[in-house]
């Protein structure tokens, strides 16, 4: 009898461990896929940004 509890205690041991490692994987695909989103979003963002002209300011504001 205590050969069966302590087989079934280390299966669910065993379980918990392969859950917990399926979870540690999932996320960090999570992780990755959110990242590697948000850096191409922040990159066409940066494209899409109007730039100023340095030049223009300096201009308007010579002695005429």
């Amino acid at each position: 009898m205590a050969a069966i509890t302590f087989n079934a205690a280390h299966r669910k041991e065993q379980a918990r461990k392969q859950l917990d490692a399926a979870l540690a994987a999932y996320r960090e695909m999570l992780d990755r896929f959110v990242s590697n989103h948000m850096r191409q979003a922040a990159a066409k963002a940066e494209q899409a940004r109007p730039r100023k002209a340095s030049d223009a300011t300096s201009r308007s504001k010579a002695p005429s």
